[in-house]
């Protein structure tokens, strides 16, 4: 029998966020070269090993765009769903909340700080700042090591079938967020 949950973890992009570079990139390139350039650019990105403007300086390279037109477009993208934040907030105090994203530096931070999200999690795993992304399981690992509770006292919720199937192989609970509303179903059964 699993242990009662205890902390809830959440992704940040395509949860508490809308996603960013499947709506950029495929604006310069085919949805073939964008799967491409994310799995390699970008995910060099999210391990830390290369930050935005770098980025955004081999897309203007690649595209002809201008940096600072894309870096627009990023940031223009940024939506954060305000029922989540909602939900996220009913949550604290019954339950240690976290945020495990793959982001670029030091782009998510940024986003965080300008709408005042650090305040609703106990603790911020962020891909680039631990040279670690998720699927790997160390990252989720490390995730319960900061939260001080062990794996199958989590649930996590993530928008990537990927990293629903990694975070329950280190033994969290997990639900695939396809909406705040089937979340709230899923949190309620726990």
């Amino acid at each position: 029998m699993p242990l009662p949950i205890q902390a809830i973890v959440f992704d940040f992009f395509g949860v508490i966020c809308s996603e960013i570079a499947p709506f950029v990139l495929p604006r310069y390139m085919s949805a073939e070269a964008a799967v491409a350039y994310k799995a390699s650019v970008v995910e060099r990105a999210d391990l830390g090993e290369i930050d935005l403007p770098q980025v955004l300086d081999h897309l203007s390279h690649l595209t002809g765009a201008a940096p600072a037109q894309l870096e627009a477009e990023f940031w223009g993208c940024v939506n954060i769903d305000p029922e989540m934040v909602a939900l996220i907030e009913s949550l604290r105090g019954r339950y240690k909340t976290a945020l495990l994203s793959n982001a670029m530096r030091p782009f998510l931070r940024q986003v965080l700080d300008k709408h005042d999200l650090p305040r609703l999690f106990d603790v911020l795993v962020i891909s680039y700042e631990e040279h670690l992304t998720k699927p790997n399981p160390a990252i989720f690992r490390l995730m319960a090591d900061r939260l001080g509770v062990p794996t199958s006292a989590c649930f996590f919720t993530d928008d990537s079938p990927i990293n629903i199937e990694a975070a329950r192989a280190v033994g969290m609970q997990a639900a695939l967020f396809t909406g705040v509303a089937q979340l709230k179903r899923d949190l309620a059964g726990l």
